[in-house]
C-alpha cells in the first residue's frame, strides 16, 4: 500500500499564516515610514527664490530659529559720506515677546532706547509691557500677518488673513492694539503675503493712523506695498534694513552688526530687528558699545522716524 503523505497540522498552518501576515505587515510599516519621511523632508524645502518665512510660534510651540530664512546681501555701492560713523544713527527693534518675561532682564542692564515688540494674545503679552515700561523701552505690537509659507500652528483668527473679511480684520486689529494701550508702534509678524495686498493693508494703516501709531514694515517680502500706501495715507513709516539674528549664533548675530553698522554710516540711520532669543539678548549689550565705540548712536525708532 502506497505511503499516505503527511499533511500540514492546523497548527503549522496557523503558524505560517502568522508568520507571513507579520511580514506583510512589517513591509507596510516601513513603506509608511519611509513615505511619511520623504514627505516631511519635502515640506521643509523652500519653495520660492526669495525670502523664506519661518513664524515664532504661538505659546506652547517651540520657538522657531528664525522669521524668515534672509542670506545678508552685500550693501550696495554709495558715495561714503560719512564713513567715520559720526552723527549715524541706528533703531533696534526686538520681536517675538510675549511667551516669556525671562529676557526683561536685559532690558534693565540695556540703558539705550531699545524697542520691545509684542505678540498679543499670549500668556506675558501685558507683563512683557509692564516690564518694558518700567525700563523706559518704546512698546509696539507684533502684528500677526499672513505668510506665503507657515508651519507652524496659530488659533483660529490670530492671523490677519488676505481672505478675510474687511469688518473681521478691523475687528482683530483694534482687539491686539486694545491689549497693549502703552504701544507707540506697530510692525509686522511674518507678513509675506498680507503685506503684498493694498486693499488689506489699507484697512490695517486706516486704523493706526486714526491711533497716531507709525509703522515698521519689518520686510519679509520685496512685494510689500507698505512703503507706497503709507506715503500715500500720511502714514509714519519705517522699514527693516538688517535681521540680526537669522541665524541664532554669536558669530553670525557679531557680523550682522558690522552689516548693521555700515549701512548706517552710509546712508546716516538704518533700522535693525532681532528678537527675543537668548543668545541675541546676552550679546546685545557689547555689540551696541561697539556701535557706539564706532560714533553710531542708538536712538529709539519713534525718534528716527521723525527726524531722518
Amino acid at each position: 500500500m502506497a505511503k499516505r503523505k503527511k499533511s500540514i497540522t492546523p497548527k503549522s498552518d496557523t503558524k505560517v499564516v502568522a508568520i507571513v501576515i507579520g511580514l506583510f505587515a512589517a513591509a507596510i510599516i516601513l513603506f509608511f515610514i519611509f513615505t511619511k519621511s520623504k514627505e516631511s523632508a519635502k515640506e521643509n524645502v523652500p519653495t520660492t527664490n526669495g525670502p523664506v518665512e519661518v513664524s515664532a510660534p504661538v505659546e506652547n510651540n517651540k520657538p522657531a530659529e528664525a522669521e524668515l530664512t534672509y542670506t545678508p546681501q552685500p550693501v550696495a555701492e554709495e558715495p561714503q559720506e560719512n564713513v567715520s560713523g559720526r552723527g549715524a544713527r541706528v533703531a533696534i527693534i526686538l520681536d517675538d515677546w510675549g511667551q516669556s518675561t525671562i529676557s526683561c532682564k536685559y532690558l534693565r542692564e540695556i540703558p539705550e532706547p531699545l524697542a520691545v515688540s509684542i505678540l498679543p494674545g499670549l500668556r506675558h503679552t501685558k507683563d512683557v509691557a509692564n516690564c518694558a515700561k518700567m525700563y523706559h523701552k518704546l512698546t509696539m505690537l507684533h502684528l500677526p500677518l499672513e505668510a506665503m509659507h507657515n508651519y507652524d500652528f496659530y488659533p483660529p483668527n490670530y492671523i490677519i488673513k488676505t481672505s478675510m473679511s474687511p469688518s473681521l480684520v478691523s475687528q482683530i486689529v483694534v482687539q491686539d492694539l486694545d491689549q497693549l494701550p502703552s504701544i507707540e508702534g506697530v510692525n509686522n509678524h511674518m507678513g509675506s503675503k498680507a503685506t503684498g495686498d493694498r486693499a488689506l493693508m489699507k484697512i490695517i494703516f486706516r486704523i493706526i493712523r486714526k491711533k497716531g501709531l507709525f509703522f515698521v514694515d519689518s520686510m519679509t517680502s520685496r512685494y510689500s506695498v507698505s512703503a507706497a500706501l503709507a506715503d500715500e495715507m500720511g502714514l509714519a513709516y519705517g522699514k527693516r534694513d538688517v535681521f540680526l539674528d537669522n541665524l541664532n549664533n554669536k558669530e553670525a548675530i557679531a557680523k550682522q552688526f558690522m552689516v548693521l553698522a555700515q549701512k548706517a554710516r552710509r546712508r546716516g540711520y538704518a533700522v535693525a530687528i532681532g528678537h527675543d532669543r537668548p543668545v541675541t539678548m546676552k550679546i546685545l549689550k557689547e555689540e551696541i558699545s561697539w556701535l557706539e565705540s564706532q560714533g553710531i548712536q542708538i536712538v529709539s525708532i519713534k525718534d528716527l522716524l521723525k527726524h531722518r
